[in-house]
């Protein structure tokens, strides 16, 4: 059933691992969303912070920023009525012309508790998306559980 060329083969291989790739998870660079992730303390939780690399994001202009932000939310609220909810508060709760981009979206325990974990990219007025901030919200009733910034 196989093709006995190998070069057919090749390209049959490849073509499938592409689109494995691509219906099956994210891609680099872009927004890493988690529905059923980890259980951290929160020091480990912030580590996901400070440890996230911005280098997809750090070039963007203000502009290119805010839309990126804004198309990203967009895809989380494709994810589900919880990833939707939580994008709402991050459009509402935060500001609408942030330049912050979300790195990491994670539905996790913290401490026992149930949170969303969301990771940001953000950067001082026109300046490079450079630096990193973790938001802790509260899985059942969104409110903003914690926060921590990273220069």
């Amino acid at each position: 059933m196989f093709p006995r060329r190998p070069g057919v083969a090749m390209v049959l291989v490849s073509a499938t691992l592409m689109a494995s790739l691509a219906l099956g998870g994210c891609a680099s660079g872009d927004m890493q969303y988690i529905p059923e992730g980890g259980t951290y303390t929160l020091a480990e939780a912030q580590d996901l912070g400070s440890s996230a690399n911005t280098d997809s994001v750090r070039d963007l202009t203000p502009d290119e920023a805010r839309q990126e932000r804004q198309e990203r939310l967009a895809r989380l609220r494709g994810e589900g009525e919880a990833a939707r909810a939580l994008a709402d508060v991050l459009t509402t709760q935060l500001p609408a012309d942030s330049a912050a981009v979300p790195l990491l979206v994670e539905a996790a325990v913290v401490d026992g508790a149930d949170v969303w974990i969301v990771v940001e990219a953000w950067g001082d007025d026109d300046g490079p998306l450079a630096h990193r901030r973790v938001w802790l919200f509260d899985r059942e009733t969104l409110r903003l559980v914690g926060s921590s910034s990273f220069r």
